[in-house]
């Protein structure tokens, strides 16, 4: 039901029965083909008019209308709650990255959370947090989490197989890390973490802590360019 039908007798939502009475009389009147003018454009309004009146004068009729008005006005609050949140995501995503380029990912971690809290929809925002809590090393199944979750929502995108495969790499748990390094080449074959840990493992130099310290350069280039 699109028609405003307050609006359309001149009222608000708070009008009494009598109000209601008094416009749409007045309203009638003004508005008949035979005072107005035998004109489409004039029977269209008059039968509009005795349409909102049927609907507000009858108590039933009008509280069920004003459900619907109130039902309707809190899907567009929601809208509007929802994209705010969506920015406020999004401006705290950038905060962490720059904390991942300077290598406070203690502080990337705590705002990463929150991206996630605001936009739980963006893949992203649960790669990198999971990627940031294996850095700091916290919280390490749910940094596993963070990540799976992430490439079920996107499986065709290779940081975040990577980010999983490092979790994977941090808990040592070596064949699952390569598999996800794997999938992270299959879909980008120049992906920079996968690159550099697939190295490491097959280079037999795999170890729980990985080469942290190495790959700072390599991160920082990538959230460089984003």
């Amino acid at each position: 039901m699109n028609t405003d039908y307050y609006s359309l007798l001149e009222l608000h939502i708070s009008s009494t029965t009598e109000e209601i009475k008094k416009k749409y009389f007045h309203l009638a009147k003004v508005y008949h083909p035979d005072v107005a003018g035998d004109k489409p454009e004039n029977r269209e309004r008059f039968k509009m008019i005795n349409e909102a009146y049927s609907i507000l004068i009858d108590p039933q009729k009008r509280q069920e209308y004003d459900d619907s008005l109130r039902k309707k006005n809190q899907g567009a609050s929601s809208v509007l709650i929802h994209e705010r949140d969506k920015k406020s995501a999004s401006l705290a995503f950038t905060q962490a990255k720059e904390c991942m380029r300077e290598g406070r990912y203690d502080k990337a971690v705590l705002l990463l959370k929150s991206a996630v809290k605001l936009n739980p929809e963006n893949p992203a925002y649960h790669s990198w947090h999971g990627f940031c809590l294996a850095m700091s090393n916290s919280r390490l199944h749910e940094a596993r989490d963070e990540c799976k979750k992430a490439v079920q929502m996107e499986f065709y995108n290779a940081d975040y197989h990577a980010n999983l495969g490092f979790v994977y790499f941090k808990v040592g748990l070596k064949s699952m890390a390569v598999k996800h390094f794997k999938d992270a080449l299959k879909w980008d074959p120049e992906n920079s973490i996968a690159r550099k840990f697939m190295r490491q493992a097959d280079g037999g130099k795999y170890d729980r802590e990985g080469p942290i310290d190495r790959m700072m350069a390599k991160i920082k280039g990538i959230f460089s360019a984003a």
